[in-house]
């Protein structure tokens, strides 16, 4: 049985998935898939959900946990050892990398936020896949997971069962954006755009999913380039029919 028939049928088993909107995904060509990022299953969910087997990049931290560690060097992830001013979300050799892998004609999966949500609210979003779409002219696939919060929160040591659904958008297009001179600028109102389409079809989860009282987010205070751009419109967007 290859991995992701064995994460499917695991996930059916105890966590049951719908997947919506399948037929948007790419059928060739490099695509980035960016999705919201609730809990340690999200990777391995979107490996069994999305119609083409993408390469991850994840933090370099997981691979010293033994059974991510097997899956990742299975999965071919790549490895990024941590975030900088808040700006890039991946270091140079992983950009490099990544970049390959999409010239290549091959789909990466990317969670731009970083890390778990704490409370099942979006956290800010970095823009190293907007940087590598500009860079690829690869579309970038936006995906919403609902329910993986409830299922197994940053402040849960063990998930419990639920049923979880991956709402896959139609792809954008970086075109639009490579307009904009300034890359890191373009960077941003794309980043900004996908995360707003992500957005557009998450469900937050009820108050009875709410972290315990006085626990505390390992996250900090992450400044987030995003607050710039609130009073900015984006450049003008047509998808493609």
């Amino acid at each position: 049985m290859s991995v992701v028939k064995a994460i499917d049928f695991v996930f059916r088993r105890f966590w049951p998935y719908e997947v919506l909107g399948a037929e948007h995904f790419p059928q060739e060509g490099a695509a980035v898939v960016v999705a919201n990022h609730a809990s340690l299953l999200d990777g391995a969910l979107l490996l069994a959900a999305l119609p083409r087997s993408p390469r991850f990049i994840v933090w370099a931290q997981h691979y010293e946990k033994p059974w991510l560690s097997w899956l990742y060097h299975r999965l071919r992830a790549i490895p990024v050892d941590g975030w900088n001013d808040g700006t890039v979300s991946i270091g140079q050799e992983a950009y490099r990398t990544a970049k390959a892998h999409l010239e290549a004609g091959g789909v990466l999966a990317v969670f731009p936020e970083g890390a778990r949500t704490p409370d099942g609210k979006f956290m800010c979003w970095r823009s190293g896949a907007a940087r590598l779409a500009l860079a690829t002219g690869a579309p970038l696939v936006p995906v919403t997971i609902n329910g993986m919060y409830e299922v197994w929160p940053i402040h849960r040591k063990r998930p419990r069962c639920g049923r979880v659904e991956v709402v896959i958008h139609p792809p954008v297009s970086p075109e639009p954006w490579l307009r904009i001179r300034r890359r890191r600028e373009a960077a941003l109102l794309l980043t900004r755009h996908v995360r707003d389409v992500v957005a557009s079809a998450y469900r937050l989860p009820g108050a009875a999913y709410a972290p315990p009282p006085g626990w505390k987010s390992p996250h900090g205070e992450i400044p987030c380039p995003l607050t710039v751009l609130l009073d900015s419109e984006p450049p003008p967007y047509r998808r493609k029919q």
